[in-house]
């Protein structure tokens, strides 16, 4: 799917039958990286500050500021009044005190592009990734994915093997960030079909519960996967300038 992104209305709202997705582009101006560093706590400004290269300063302080900037939309709060909690798998919630609407949210980035995935309700997990060479995919499907995905993608020529890779990686981190468990809940466990549409077809820690697969091209040579708890959802693309 390469989706139309658009500017989000003046004011912002969202109910269970809507999924958000968002896009912002990391490399700004120096100013830019200057205000949005204004927008973080002392911890999320100690954690930029350790860094050991510029760009990856940068990056990180436009992703965490522009998640504060796009929750604050919904719950009609400043950025900075944004507060999360974290599970033992690092995944970051926000504190129930300013969640009067249950939002649940889940951030990407690969290189320059970040994307963010809004739900009410519903959990959502995003992944995005650069797509790129990757001489190492086949050992790497060995390694992390099941027995089956790995001989399917053994058999691929090396012109589809990278975009293979990068389909079933994507997916399989979607859903594992979705249940806040990240892959140490087990890629290889997170099965999907090698036929279109794509979509999962065994899921563990899911008590049964199906989700959505959707995946899109944010940006040129990228690929995302959004899995997201199952309901009839509309999905809108947002673009934060």
């Amino acid at each position: 799917m390469n989706p139309i992104w658009q500017n989000p209305p003046q004011k912002l709202t969202i109910n269970p039958q809507e999924v958000h997705i968002w896009k912002t582009n990391l490399d700004q101006s120096s100013i830019n990286v200057q205000n949005s560093f204004k927008l973080l706590n002392e911890d999320e400004k100690n954690k930029a500050q350790k860094f050991h290269f510029e760009k990856h300063r940068k990056r990180f302080t436009i992703a965490r500021s522009s998640l504060k900037k796009i929750l604050s939309f919904y719950l009609s709060i400043s950025p900075q009044e944004i507060e999360f909690t974290y599970n033992d798998y690092g995944k970051p919630n926000l504190l129930e005190k300013i969640n009067n609407i249950d939002l649940q949210f889940n951030v990407s980035h690969s290189e320059d592009i970040a994307i963010y995935g809004i739900t009410c309700h519903y959990l959502i997990g995003v992944d995005i990734e650069y797509i790129r060479p990757m001489s190492e995919a086949e050992n790497l499907a060995k390694r992390f994915f099941s027995i089956q995905e790995y001989k399917h993608i053994s058999l691929l020529s090396s012109a589809k093997k990278d975009r293979e890779f990068f389909k079933l990686w994507t997916a399989k981190e979607a859903y594992l960030k979705a249940i806040g468990k990240g892959i140490s809940g087990g890629l290889e466990k997170v099965k999907i079909s090698n036929y279109e549409p794509r979509q999962f077809i065994s899921l563990p820690h899911s008590n049964n519960i199906n989700y959505n697969l959707v995946y899109l091209t944010p940006h040129h040579n990228y690929l995302a996967a959004i899995a997201v708890q199952y309901n009839q959802q509309t999905y809108h693309y947002w673009q934060l300038n």
